[in-house]
Parts: C-alpha cells; structure tokens; sequence
C-alpha cells in the first residue's frame, strides 16, 4: 500500500535551531577559564613547591656556609648558587639578607633570610586574560644555633694513623697497640666529663638508635669504649660523634636522670683553638721571653734538696727525673729532644712545681719566638704527613707520685691564658699524661691542644683539665672526671626555621 500524501514520514531528520552551538559559543570563555585555572593553576602549585624547596636549601646553604667560614658575603654566594644552580632556577630573583628583615628572628645575625621570585608563562589563561605570566614568591629562614653544652672535649682527626708509642720511660697500664677509635675510654672505672665530647673520627659504628653508620674500618670504632668490667662508661652532658660508637649502652648522660646525650652519625666541626698564634714576643710580651736556655737535666734529691727554679724561654729539651723543681710563671718553649730520650718534655718524680706555665712543644729546632718562624707558616687547614709506624712521645708527665702541680698559664688578656700544654699544630707526637694520685696531692689542669697529637691520659679522681687534639685515649682505674673550667665554643648545627 501507498503512504498517503499528507502523512510525514518517520524517517525524516528533526528540525535545528541551532541553540546548541550559540550556547558552546557563549560558554567558551568560561570553560576555557576553567581549563586555565586548572592546568594553570596545577603548575603554578607545582613551581611553588619547586621555588619553596629552592629557598629552603639556599637558606640552609648560606647558614652551613657561615658555619664553615663565617662570611656572610660567601654564605650569601652560596645560598644563590644553590638557587639557580643545583635547583635550576636560573632566571629566578634570589634575594638573601643577613640578618632576616623580617619574622620572628629579624635582626638575628646568626640567621639568613633567602627570598626567591620567579616567572613563567602561562598555558591557557592568556588566552581570556592578559594574564600571559604567573609570579611565584618563596621565603625562608635558616639559621646557626647551639646543638650541645659547652666543650671539654674536642678529638679533630677524622682518620687517626695506626701508630705504636715507643721509648717510655715510666711504666704504665699495657694497652692496645693501634687505636681503636677517636676517643677510646678503657678500664675498670667510669669516666664523667662535665662539658660536651666532640669526635670528628667517622670510623664506623652505631648511632643512638642502634643504627650502623660511618666509614667501614672493622672492628675500630669512632669512639670505643671497652669494658673490663660492666662499670666502664663515659659519661658526659653531650656525646657527639662523626661516625659511630662501638656500643650505645656505654654512653650516658652526666647526670644519670636524663636522657641519653649521645648523637652519632654527625657533622664533623672545625677545631675551636685555631686562632691562637704561635707563641711569640709580639702576640704577648708579657709571658713570652726569648731568652735561650738551653737544655735541662735535673735529678734532684726530693724533699731534702733546695728546688732548681726554672724560668719561661726557649728550652732545647727539659728532662726531669726528680724535683724539688719549680717554674716560675710564664711560657716555657721547647723546640728539641733530649739526646737520649728523644723526649722533649720529662716530668718525672716530684715535687715539681709548674703553677701558671704553659709549655710550648715544637719539633722545629729553628724555630725563634722572636718571629714565630718556622711554626708561624704552618698550613693548618690541611693534615701533616703521615709519621713511621713507631713514635716516641713528645712530652711525658708523670703525675703519679710526691706532689706534682701542672696548672696553666693565668694571665688575663693572654692569648695563651688557661693553656698548659700547646703543640705545634703539624706535630704528630703523642703526649703521655699520668695523674693516678698514688701519693700526694698532685694536679693536672688546664687545657692541652695538639691538633694533630694524640693524648694518652691515665688518671683517677678529678680534673681541671680540658683537650683538643687528634685523639685521646683515657685509661682508669678507679674513675675519673674531666671538669674543666674552661671551656670550648659548643657544637653548632643549621636549623630551617622558617
């Protein structure tokens, strides 16, 4: 059958009116808008946390940079190469000021403000806007702050050579051949040090949370303490160390209420007494005298004889085997050995009186304290040459019997004021301190610093006695502690505090 002629057909396309098309036209503008915030809006997050990070590492870059060299000028260099070189970000603004212009630590020298302004192109938001660029800004703040109490303590050499001290002329508790670590505690007894204890040896080891960490030489350690019996323990108010301990179970806290103070795995630090000069008439003519007097032997008759008064000057070698003897204030320069001994310095028997004297050891028979040359020229920044498997120390002090005194220099205004015992930063020597106080009533106080010296001490009972050098080996019997009335800068850390 035909289809009527007035019947539409059902397969005829509906009629338009084109309202779709206008609507997509009218909504364009805001669909891209949306399209811009989005994508724009995503990168512009995204570049933040890029300049954020950016800012934070500069910051904390120029705040280690000032630790390092205590410039602000090369802190602030460093904080923009981290900026535009290690993150990239080279065509950013990077502004840093020193001290922070504002927050909470505004004025602060000791912090560094790190402003970082950045631009870029926009992908989608020019096109409905003259929005053709976004801005992204980030600050921070980082800043140098004390991580531990004061100093008594400091062991810089990162990687102690494997030497054998020879030529003793006292006897001794027997002890290990090499070292086992930065510092070493042996014993029967409890060593307690009323400051901080600072080792720079990265050997390896555990950190407070029982975590291997440091370099890999071993069964040496960067601090060891071994224990004969359950009693041996260092105690101090901080233990901070570069690379590990043998066992945290051995360290603790100088008042046993509180919290372990023991921080391994750290940064090393820089040695506190580097600005002290060479002993020389200039740097303080009222302790230094250049008078030469030779080398000294004395053996004495102890009590019964008169005592042999020494004077500050310049000392080939001083080798006492018995007092009485006593020096008379001032610095005692010793710039040779004893022919025999090959000692620089022997304290033998006493009494021997050494009440204000600071001794200054040097292997340079050159040396003048006229000018301070040779000692004057040493590099200190870099390590001295490796010694022979074997080495004679350079001072001994046998402390142990009749009432010997070692109390350091106390001249206010001297550079060299609270120092006993001053080496020649590139003498490897050891130094050999004995103070068990057997018979009398004998001391051992002061500071001793032999940057790149390693210093046995075998003592008991209390001293006034701090040390900087490259290493350290205490051995006790019945306990000792380290109390010393001056004290060394503590250890600073860089804290992103903004």
């Amino acid at each position: 059958m035909k289809n009527s002629p007035n019947r539409s057909s059902t397969n005829a396309p509906p009629s338009r009116s084109g309202k779709a098309l206008i609507f997509v036209l009218l909504t364009m503008p805001m669909i891209l808008g949306i399209v811009g915030l989005v994508v724009d809006g995503s990168f512009i997050m995204y570049e933040y946390r890029e300049t954020q990070h950016a800012a934070d590492a500069g910051a904390t870059a120029a705040a280690l940079s000032y630790i390092q060299y205590e410039n602000p000028q090369l802190a602030r260099q460093s904080a923009i190469e981290m900026v535009q070189q290690i993150h990239g970000l080279s065509g950013s603004t990077v502004t840093v000021n020193n001290p922070p212009l504002s927050g909470p630590f505004a004025g602060n020298a000791n912090y560094f403000e790190t402003e970082v302004n950045r631009t870029s192109d926009t992908f989608f938001m020019h096109l409905v806007s003259q929005m053709s660029q976004r801005s992204v800004r980030s600050r921070s703040v980082a800043g140098v702050e004390d991580a531990t109490e004061d100093s008594a303590l400091v062991l810089l050499d990162p990687n102690p050579p494997a030497i054998t001290i020879t030529g003793l002329p006292i006897s001794i508790p027997s002890l290990p051949n090499h070292h086992l670590g930065g510092l070493e505690v042996l014993g029967l007894g409890r060593v307690r040090v009323d400051g901080a204890v600072i080792v720079n040896n990265d050997w390896s080891g555990y950190d407070e949370d029982g975590v291997q960490v440091g370099q890999r030489v071993g069964l040496r350690h960067a601090s060891t303490c071994t224990p004969i019996l359950p009693l041996t323990k260092l105690r101090a108010q901080d233990i901070y160390v570069v690379g590990g301990v043998d066992n945290p179970n051995n360290y603790g806290q100088y008042d046993p209420s509180e919290s372990s103070p023991l921080r391994a795995n750290r940064r090393p630090v820089k040695d506190p007494l580097d600005h002290i000069p060479v002993p020389r008439v200039a740097a303080d003519p009222a302790n230094v005298v250049a008078t030469n007097r030779g080398g000294v032997n004395v053996i004495n008759l102890p009590i019964l004889a008169p005592p042999v008064v020494l004077n500050p000057g310049v000392y080939e070698y001083i080798n006492i085997i018995t007092g009485p003897v006593r020096f008379n204030p001032g610095v005692c320069i010793i710039r040779g050995k004893h022919p025999l001994t090959q000692i620089s310095l022997l304290i033998g028997a006493g009494p021997i009186n050494m009440n204000g004297v600071m001794f200054y050891i040097t292997d340079n028979s050159l040396f003048t304290p006229a000018t301070g040359l040779p000692d004057i020229n040493e590099d200190t920044s870099a390590s001295p040459p490796i010694p022979l498997l074997s080495m004679v120390p350079s001072v001994v002090i046998n402390g142990a019997i009749l009432n010997t005194v070692l109390r350091p220099l106390s001249s206010p205004g001297s550079p060299y004021n609270g120092l006993s015992l001053y080496q020649s930063r590139n003498d490897r020597r050891p130094i050999v301190l004995v103070s068990e106080q057997l018979l009398g009533t004998g001391a051992l106080n002061g500071t001793i610093y032999a940057k790149w010296g390693n210093v046995i001490l075998v003592a008991n009972g209390e001293h006034d006695l701090g040390i900087v050098a490259a290493s350290c080996r205490i051995v006790t019997a019945l306990g000792c502690e380290l109390s010393p009335t001056q004290l060394f800068e503590p250890v600073r850390e860089v804290f992103l505090v903004e």
